[in-house]
């Protein structure tokens, strides 16, 4: 999709779509989302930021569970965590 973003203003749309075989509204949908994410891209590009933070602090050490209870120590909790209990 990024390649025909790049490349829309140089050539048609339709075009460039017909090699890959991706219809029209999916590149416009998808142009949509990268224009004007919704608020939950936001909420995860932070709690990405932490997990990557703690998992460089630890040396790369930390698997997924340990990463997830440095995240619940910082009194960081995902909704998926906050609905489980």
């Amino acid at each position: 999709m990024r390649f025909v973003d790049e490349h829309r203003g140089r050539y048609v749309v339709a075009l460039l779509l017909r090699v890959p075989g991706v219809s029209e509204s999916t590149y416009y949908e998808w142009l949509a989302k990268v224009e004007q994410p919704c608020d939950r891209y936001d909420v995860d590009r932070a709690l990405l930021s932490n997990i990557h933070e703690i998992w460089q602090a630890s040396g790369g050490t930390y698997g997924a569970d340990r990463v997830h209870q440095q995240l619940r120590r910082d009194g960081i909790r995902s909704d998926a965590s906050a609905s489980r209990g």
